[in-house]
């Protein structure tokens, strides 16, 4: 019986580190709780380990120990990504243990330890349900279409196994239900992925087309002939980049250059223009707006930028702050 509910304690506790569902936060926040919880399991272990078990048994659990003790240095240390390394691995140690151990326990014996050690799992249930609300809310941020009737489907099972005080069967529903989540919590994590990058391929286009506007007023201004050549260098690199990380760099090299050879003169007006053009899209999606109006702001904008590539920024600056005017009206008579 010790064996079985030693068991169960690792799996909960690993299944829920391994599937993402425990509190980075807390983890972070506090991570001698790491330190807790392995000596916990250790201790449960070192219980359930008589004379009678194999050298293999014996052998992992010293070699979870040393885990454990390695987990302490790195706390002592404040390194905490080795320590979370050395936690994760003992408690894979621990839970190897008792695998092996709970195939000694006979099925009739087994079955009665659960039956009389389960426990109504209602507070799981309760948290599993407010992760998924979250789950919710991000996958309708980035407006996906991931489809959750199936998980919403497996909650009132469980609900109603609760009710009916079926415990062992909800315990089966909610491993379920977890492994539907890190199922689902993958789909979103690439989906989000994928918009986040077409996002950042946007934002490169547009970057492109300011640094055409800088590199034209850079030659207008006499700048050598190596930092033109830099600037290029760096506007195709940008052009080829294919991933966020990479989009991400490039442009903090193309800022380091500018900055280095005082090219900023401009920024803010571009930043301007940036801006305008959000405000313009938001709009172009309000309902009663006038779509002519809108067209003219877009046409405004084009001409903006035409003054900013032959660097004629107070024209631009002007023609800015009256469009920025333009568009505040538009949504004050909404």
């Amino acid at each position: 019986m010790k064996t079985v509910a030693t068991f169960a304690l690792l799996i909960l506790v690993t299944s829920m580190i391994f599937g993402g569902m425990t509190s980075n936060v807390s983890a972070q926040d506090d991570p001698a709780i790491l330190l807790k919880i392995a000596k916990r399991a250790q201790e449960q272990i070192h219980n359930q380990i008589s004379d009678n078990s194999s050298s293999k048994v014996k052998e992992l659990f010293e070699e979870g120990m040393q885990k454990v003790s390695a987990l302490e240095n790195a706390l002592a240390n404040d390194d905490i990504n080795s320590a979370k390394e050395h936690f994760l691995s003992a408690m894979k140690i621990f839970t190897e243990i008792s695998r092996q151990s709970s195939s000694n326990v006979s099925p009739q014996a087994e079955t009665t330890t659960v039956r009389n050690n389960v426990k109504d799992p209602s507070n799981d249930l309760q948290r599993l349900q407010v992760y998924v609300t979250s789950l919710k809310t991000i996958a309708k941020k980035y407006n996906t279409t991931i489809d959750f009737s199936e998980l919403d489907g497996l909650f009132s099972q469980a609900r109603q196994m609760v009710s009916d005080r079926q415990f062992p069967l909800a315990l089966e529903t909610l491993s379920k239900i977890k492994e539907k989540i890190v199922e689902l919590n993958k789909e979103l994590r690439e989906e989000a992925s994928k918009q986040e990058f077409q996002r950042a391929k946007e934002y490169a286009q547009q970057y492109l087309e300011q640094l055409d506007r800088l590199i034209e007023n850079a030659k207008k201004q006499g700048v050598s002939d190596e930092i033109i050549e830099q600037l290029e260098t760096a506007k195709e690199n940008l052009s080829l980049a294919d991933d966020k990380n990479e989009i991400i760099e490039q442009i903090r090299k193309i800022i380091s250059i500018k900055d280095q050879f005082e090219l900023t003169k401009n920024d803010r007006l571009e930043s301007r223009v940036l801006q305008l053009e959000k405000t313009i899209s938001r709009l172009s999606q309000t309902d009663g707006v006038n779509l002519d109006d809108l067209k003219d702001a877009r046409s405004t904008i084009q001409i903006i930028k035409s003054h900013l590539y032959n660097g004629e920024f107070e024209t631009a600056n002007d023609l800015l702050r009256d469009l920025a005017k333009q568009l505040e009206e538009i949504k004050n008579s909404l």
